[in-house]
């Protein structure tokens, strides 16, 4: 099963300690739950293991999302942690949080918080002071085989972050058309590299959650067929003009995706 190179660990834990100083401690401090790092960070990370050579987007934040399980104080005390090592926060998002000094990498944190439990959804909203354009849905498959960082912090396996991303442009596609096509580039590149495939396969075979089946199937079914539904590339064609189409050509797109949805899904 797929997990992080110790020599990719080491080199990502020097990056987060250089950009933003004092976050990796705060954070494992927190020993209740688990906290996952999102984004697209992650991509970074993917690339550093050999899983894809590239990703066209790059990001200039890390984020990370703490589980939220009843007690609002132990997301609280990694904020004050990182308010008294010198972090300020943002003044318009009350997530945010900015070093002392902007050197490396990243710029800011974005520490949010999840839960899997939906009677806690709006208490772990609370937590953060935002309201209900966050949603967590898929934060349940992420903890299926996810990929160690270090002590409690982990990184969602490809399979799991496609699902994030196809869950995140569902519940807003106005503003998130950026998921869609990380979703759509994370596919493609996986496709052609044809590296890791057999690992997703074998996290796809451990998914009990028939939901989650049905909701990739989906998505799957309406790149390949270009058959219009919630998952329209003519929606993204701009978007994939800017970042893709120099290396994958749109009509190419839907097979590429349904040889992915084989090799992942089987008999799903």
């Amino acid at each position: 099963m797929l997990k992080l190179k110790q020599d990719s660990i080491n080199t990502w834990k020097k990056n987060f300690d250089y950009s933003l100083p004092g976050l990796l401690d705060a954070i494992t401090e927190f020993t209740s739950g688990d906290v996952f790092l999102i984004g697209a960070a992650i991509f970074d990370i993917y690339i550093t293991e050999g899983w894809v050579d590239s990703f066209s987007r790059q990001t200039g934040d890390a984020d990370f999302t703490i589980e939220y399980l009843g007690d609002p104080s132990e997301y609280k005390n990694v904020c004050e942690k990182l308010l008294s090592i010198g972090y300020t926060n943002d003044p318009v998002h009350s997530y945010r949080y900015h070093p002392e000094e902007k050197q490396g990498i990243y710029a800011y944190v974005d520490l949010l918080a999840f839960t899997t439990d939906d009677d806690q959804v709006e208490r772990t909203r609370g937590v953060m002071r935002v309201g209900d354009q966050f949603h967590f849905d898929g934060m349940d498959f992420a903890k299926l085989e996810p990929l160690k960082f270090i002590e409690n912090i982990f990184i969602p396996n490809p399979l799991t972050l496609i699902y994030l991303k196809l869950r995140s442009y569902y519940h807003n596609p106005v503003d998130r058309k950026k998921d869609f096509v990380d979703m759509l580039e994370i596919i493609l590149r996986l496709a052609t590299s044809d590296l890791i495939l057999g690992d997703l396969k074998l996290i796809m075979d451990l998914n009990q959650n028939q939901e989650i089946t049905d909701k990739l199937n989906s998505m799957f079914f309406d790149l390949e067929e270009d058959r219009g539904g919630h998952f329209d590339l003519d929606d993204i064609k701009l978007d994939l003009k800017e970042r893709l189409l120099d290396e994958f050509e749109l009509k190419e797109i839907p097979q590429t995706v349904e040889f992915f949805r084989m090799k992942i899904m089987g008999d799903n």
